[in-house]
């Protein structure tokens, strides 16, 4: 029996977003409150599902990124030697550090909200859920540019994204995020604002996977749904109905064999989506969800 469209429409709506809200502007007003040097300089912004308004009925945790700005790291020794001493010669090393930043980003939430409630994690500093807020990871890290090229004429030629080195393994971890919501909002516009919801339907089919136990939850995580829908040609968005929309979508990653499945992008457009890297989705974990998701949308009754 199909999934009737009804189920579709209600899947299809964004989660609530009011105390993901408040739980961001409690983080912001923690940070910009206290007491900086006024050469510190950090951009405060959310990522993840609630910033690119994917976030589905039970998604419980915000992400909040700290991007330091007073430096930048960049891969300058991937350049061409001639490149990359017209950039030392362009630049000096920063006066501040990341990790000093950091540190003091941690003393500031331990202060404000308690030792209790402040937990340093590997990849993020976990902020515990109180009365109207929900739990948080901080991600603080440094702005970092990824150099196509570099000459004193034209010091703009990289993509911008952010880094940090993991707490426990010190392993370090680039990405994209702005890039990732501008690409994931271009699309929305260009399948008919069809994308997102179409993301969300997704979502909502392996969260009853998880709840059923057929699937772990960590066998796809959101950030890899949308990278994968990402690279689903736009003419599947633009059916009339969800579930026109949804079986294009299925039908379409069912004929993905290993070799196209080895092509596809990350949302950002700047990395591969499968991968050896803890950034990137491993392909057999990828083709066990394509197997459930079709199995599911088959036996649904």
């Amino acid at each position: 029996m199909a999934i009737p469209e009804a189920q579709l429409q209600t899947w299809s709506n964004q989660g609530a977003t009011i105390t993901s809200t408040s739980t961001y502007n409690s983080i912001k007003a923690c940070i910009d409150n206290n007491n900086w040097n006024e050469e510190v300089r950090f951009n405060i912004y959310l990522q993840g599902s609630y910033r690119n308004f994917t976030n589905i009925r039970g998604d419980s945790d915000v992400d909040v990124v700290v991007e330091f700005s007073s430096v930048f790291y960049s891969n300058k020794y991937e350049l061409p030697s001639e490149q990359l001493n017209e950039f030392n010669q362009y630049y000096s090393d920063g006066k501040f550090s990341l990790a000093s930043f950091k540190a003091a980003v941690i003393e500031r939430l331990k202060d404000y909200y308690g030792e209790n409630y402040v937990k340093v994690g590997n990849n993020s500093i976990k902020v515990l859920a109180n009365s109207g807020r929900l739990e948080c990871d901080v991600i603080c890290c440094g702005e970092y540019r990824e150099y196509n090229s570099f000459s004193k004429t034209n010091t703009s030629d990289y993509s911008k994204g952010i880094v940090f080195w993991t707490n426990e393994t010190n392993e370090k971890v680039v990405n994209f995020p702005k890039l990732h919501f501008e690409n994931g909002a271009s699309k929305n516009i260009n399948c008919n604002s069809n994308y997102k919801p179409s993301i969300r339907i997704i979502k909502n089919i392996k969260s009853r996977l998880v709840s059923a136990g057929i699937i772990d939850s960590s066998l796809a995580p959101s950030y890899f749904i949308e990278g994968l829908l990402f690279n689903i040609p736009n003419s599947n968005f633009l059916n009339t109905t969800h579930r026109a929309r949804v079986l294009a979508i299925l039908n379409t990653f069912y004929n993905y064999d290993d070799s196209e499945l080895q092509m596809l992008i990350c949302q950002n457009k700047q990395r591969y989506l499968f991968g050896q890297s803890n950034q990137q989705w491993d392909i057999e974990d990828c083709k066990q969800l394509r197997y459930q998701l079709i199995k599911y949308w088959n036996d649904y009754t």
